[in-house]
């Protein structure tokens, strides 16, 4: 009789726990993947559209995965150490492009530049 009554408590408090720790967690990544999505401002994308040349370097724009995959028409006009400081995960040159994974989102950079370059 006693475990019967004891149970009757133990069970909703563990069953209201477990609610709340996967709600905490449900918002836990929720806050997380908004972390990954800064505001970019107009001096970063006028850095990084300087760092590539200028905006007349600047052939193509996209977005490959998480990357941001931009064509050059010059690789000589690129500052390459300067484009690694802004994206220390990596900066990869194949051809006339190049490759930056940035902690912000890379569509909203690429729109952004596109902005910039074409307006």
């Amino acid at each position: 009789m006693l475990l019967a009554n004891t149970l009757k408590y133990i069970i909703p408090l563990i069953v209201a726990i477990s609610l709340i720790l996967i709600v905490a967690i449900i918002i836990a990544v929720i806050k997380n993947k908004n972390k990954n999505h800064v505001k970019v401002d107009e001096d970063f994308i006028n850095n990084i559209v300087s760092d590539l040349g200028g905006k007349d370097n600047i052939k193509n724009v996209l977005v490959d995965n998480a990357r941001l995959k931009i064509e050059v028409n010059n690789l000589d006009n690129i500052a390459a150490d300067k484009l690694h400081e802004k994206s220390p995960s990596g900066v990869f040159i194949t051809g006339n492009y190049i490759k930056l994974l940035f902690k912000y989102d890379s569509q909203l950079i690429k729109r952004e530049i596109e902005r910039v370059t074409r307006g």
